[in-house]
């Protein structure tokens, strides 16, 4: 097997997704293609999620994010986006309901 270094660690990552989408009782389907503009459709109570997946490791139990831009205030901790607060789908996010025509 010829190693790719960033396609492993994606494909690595998607792989944790499903798994732990699966275990919160979602159904998973995937594209037949890397080339569309999601990695996964998650599917429960009648509503499909588009989900795209980032991988990021944790160096020394923290992981961390480049910004594009200099002018982040690294002291102001309300900034700080826990990874905590990204193991649900949250209430507020709309999925597609089953059955809906599709968008244009």
């Amino acid at each position: 097997m010829r190693l790719h270094h960033t396609k492993n660690k994606g494909d690595l990552g998607i792989l944790h997704a499903q798994l732990d989408l699966a275990k919160k009782g979602y159904g998973v389907l995937t594209p037949l293609t890397e080339h569309e503009a999601f990695d996964l459709v998650a599917y429960k109570d009648q509503t499909f999620y588009r989900v795209q997946v980032k991988y990021r490791a944790a160096v020394r139990g923290l992981i961390t994010l480049q910004f594009k831009s200099f002018w982040v205030d690294r002291h102001r901790i309300h900034y700080v986006r826990w990874a905590k607060d990204f193991l649900e789908i949250p209430s507020s996010v709309r999925g597609v309901p089953a059955g809906s025509p599709a968008a244009p």
